[in-house]
């Protein structure tokens, strides 16, 4: 079974802009999202970052704010998956 088998949504290309946000609201990392989809997504960093497990996505040109947890991670690009 390959990760796109195990996909619960279609996910879908996009050029958007997210911030990961802390718990008390402040942005501290800017990414941008390669796809996208109902229950996730693929982030992309310019620099290796650290974020944490649990955080808020927030993609302001949607006016979108998700609560995310990482998936997987290779230095560069995050998988996360949408838990609200």
């Amino acid at each position: 079974m390959t990760e796109h088998d195990r996909r619960e949504s279609e996910r879908f290309a996009t050029h958007l802009k997210g911030e990961i946000v802390d718990r008390w609201g402040i942005a501290f990392a800017e990414c941008s999202l390669s796809d996208i989809s109902a229950s996730g997504a693929r982030l992309g960093f310019t620099q290796p970052v650290e974020i944490p497990l649990e955080f808020e996505l927030q993609i302001p040109e949607e006016g979108m704010r998700a609560s995310a947890r990482l998936i997987w991670a290779n230095g560069r690009e995050y998988g996360v998956m949408f838990t609200d």
